[in-house]
């Protein structure tokens, strides 16, 4: 393996992370403090890196910036109208490109952890060294920084872990010549069959995430955000620009910002998302583009849709159910024995993130002598059960210890207080694992990729085939069959919770 491998490698995960580090934090800072249209939404997206296939995005920034994408069409005619030429953008397949397009796609989930941390921090340091002429520059730099930094860290370290591991963006974006270790060490194991070399470059890229995985434990351990002493003011969102105690530069900075954030934001992460649902409904015939039903007509008419709709219907309902019974299991175990602050369980369910879905989907296929549908589940289960354990943990942690004791006294043993006890009071924070766990099984394509399980294919792998072929208007139809039956289980509970309030 080559060392510029390597270092491409770790070159544009650093950038991605840097992009996303930068927007997402600047981004909290508006959400935490300020109120305007939209700020759900941009809280809310925070769950797109791990819901929103990487393949979807891609397909978005081909469909928006690509060289016969809309911004491409838009520049084209102002060029002829102005008498010019234009072919189209091009830094899309480029290094560039990766890094916009991974460093846009996480910064939400930057946003939600340090928006989360921020609205928790008092904020009576920050008023008091204003009444003593402090400017506020240096009270970020001096206070709220160093406060924020754990949080900033530990939203940094999975991005980077998702941007070095970059799969489908890096096999579709990257210029001839550059290629990643997840690229590369596919080429080895399904295309060279360079065992040998495959085995290398596993082993170096699962070290070098072991060590990151190590220090975001650190991290988490010691740099949680907690509320230091008591605050007698109330945290208040004023509107853009409208703090009293700015000064007119300031606020003028600041409206400046926010407007650079919303343009960014809408370039970089709206308009690709657009971009997907338009491409699904246009249609080129006679050398005009018509907007009309004929892609999803083409699709659902076809045999090889529906078994790909099944397959991956079949695929998410058992590794999401897996996930989640993993996940609860080992949350009430934790649980009862008091572990869990102890680093050794805290570390285990943030071990699948060193371990990439290449190495996963190959190491299983060897062990089990090839690929198949109970290996996918495997591995599908392997990678995604931290997902549903952050959720259901998270409604583990609102139990008091009052309520678990008096549940203990109550019960038979520790099964039956599980059964009786954790399971009803953690109902809705289980099908919440399950949604997430659900979505992104349903948005995998790189472990049926990789396994290459003879005559099966999913919704994922079947839309990658299409953009593969280059029928990137029919990607975009499946891909959004794809994102609304990801989002099917999600709507059920909606349309629930509608029907009881009524």
């Amino acid at each position: 393996m080559a060392i510029h491998i390597y270092i491409y490698t770790l070159y544009t995960a650093v950038l991605s992370t840097l992009i996303a580090a930068v927007i997402g934090v600047e981004t909290a800072f508006f959400t935490s403090h300020r109120r305007f249209f939209g700020r759900r939404f941009l809280l809310a997206a925070g769950i797109v890196p791990l819901c929103v296939p990487p393949l979807v995005i891609a397909l978005g920034y081909v469909s928006f910036f690509g060289v016969n994408g809309i911004v491409s069409g838009w520049l084209k005619a102002i060029a002829n109208a102005a008498g010019g030429h234009f072919d189209g953008l091009t830094f899309l397949y480029t290094t560039l490109g990766v890094v916009v397009a991974q460093g846009f796609y996480n910064f939400p989930l930057v946003t939600r952890i340090v928006n989360d941390a921020w609205e928790r921090l008092p904020r009576d340091n920050e008023n008091a060294a204003r009444l003593l002429g402090a400017g506020e520059g240096r009270i970020f730099f001096t206070i709220t920084l160093p406060r924020l930094s754990g949080a900033i860290a530990a939203a940094c370290i999975p991005v980077f872990l998702f941007c070095f591991f970059s799969f489908m963006i890096v096999l579709l974006f990257s210029p001839p010549g550059n290629s990643t270790l997840e690229v590369e060490l596919y080429h080895s194991v399904r295309t060279t069959l360079e065992i040998g070399s495959g085995a290398i470059i596993a082993l170096i890229e699962t070290v070098t995430a072991m060590g990151i995985v190590f220090a975001y434990s650190y991290v988490i351990r010691k740099n949680q955000i907690g509320v230091e002493g008591l605050s007698f003011t109330r945290n208040v969102r004023s509107r853009i620009g409208g703090q009293a105690f700015e000064t007119r530069s300031a606020r003028a900075v600041e409206i400046a910002g926010f407007v650079v954030l919303g343009v960014l934001a809408l370039l970089f992460f709206v308009g690709p998302g657009i971009a997907v649902l338009i491409s699904s409904f246009t249609i080129k015939q006679n050398n005009a583009e018509v907007f009309g039903l004929g892609l999803f007509r083409g699709l659902f008419g076809s045999a090889t849709f529906w078994k790909a709709f099944l397959n991956s219907l079949l695929i998410g309902l058992c590794t999401s159910a897996l996930c989640c019974f993993i996940s609860f299991v080992y949350s009430v175990v934790i649980r009862m024995k008091g572990k869990q602050q102890k680093v050794l369980f805290q570390l285990i369910p943030v071990m699948p993130m060193a371990i990439s879905s290449v190495v996963t989907g190959w190491v299983l296929s060897l062990v089990f002598g090839g690929g198949n549908v109970v290996v996918l589940v495997l591995c599908q289960t392997l990678l995604f059960w931290p997902i549903g354990y952050k959720q259901i943990q998270n409604g583990m942690n609102q139990l008091t210890s009052d309520t678990q004791n008096a549940a203990f006294i109550l019960s038979r043993g520790r099964l039956d207080c599980a059964m009786r006890f954790y399971l009803p009071s953690c109902r809705k924070v289980i099908f919440t694992a399950f949604c997430y766990c659900f979505a992104v099984s349903i948005g995998d394509a790189t472990l049926p990729l990789v396994l290459a399980i003879p005559g099966f294919s999913t919704l994922a792998l079947y839309t990658y085939r299409l953009a593969g072929a280059f029928r990137f208007n029919q990607a975009c139809a499946c891909a959004v069959v794809m994102i609304l039956m990801a989002m099917f289980p999600t709507s059920l509970r909606g349309a629930k919770r509608r029907g009881n309030l009524q």
